[in-house]
């Protein structure tokens, strides 16, 4: 009985530090390193964007096509981003601030909206790597509304980190 009652208390341990490890029931971040977090998240957000735009914009010659899908450069870029922002998106997910009145709701607006814009970018991601964008229009005018969305989120962003957006009194 002793044996059974040593091994729950060691499981027991060991998946409290396993909790404890991967960042569940850590302390909510103060404001100010919650604000810098944001701004973080959304600078590397901002760079995941930069790559997309610069690989939808190379034109695609004929001659170089590739003979599978996977090896289109949207489809490579599209899926290393897509697991960058999924990162992004647990992190947001996971930290939580410590903050009152009007300066939790403005935080936690600026979160929602990075979330969004994420969100957003990670299916552009999806739709990348399904290997059909450049010959399907409907892809990509949806690529183009998700994109105008995750744009107009992160101007949001980063007007409300810049303290050009308060909460309403």
């Amino acid at each position: 009985m002793l044996t059974y009652a040593v091994a729950l208390l060691v499981v027991a341990v060991v998946l409290y530090g396993s909790f404890r490890a991967l960042g569940g029931g850590a302390e909510p971040v103060p404001a100010v390193d919650y604000r810098q977090f944001l701004q973080r998240i959304a600078a590397y957000t901002s760079d995941r964007v930069a790559e997309l735009d610069a690989v939808l914009e190379r034109p695609r010659s004929e001659a170089s096509a590739p003979a599978r899908p996977g090896a289109d450069p949207l489809v490579e870029v599209g899926a290393e981003a897509r697991k960058q922002l999924t990162g992004y998106r647990q992190q947001l997910a996971r930290t939580e601030v410590n903050a009152t009145g009007d300066e939790l709701e403005v935080l936690t607006s600026v979160r929602a909206l990075l979330t969004a814009a994420i969100e957003d970018q990670s299916w552009v991601c999806r739709l990348l790597e399904g290997g059909s964008y450049r010959e399907n229009p409907g892809i990509q005018d949806a690529v183009a509304a998700l994109r105008d969305h995750s744009a107009r989120c992160m101007e949001a962003v980063g007007a409300a980190l810049a303290g050009g957006v308060t909460a309403p009194a």
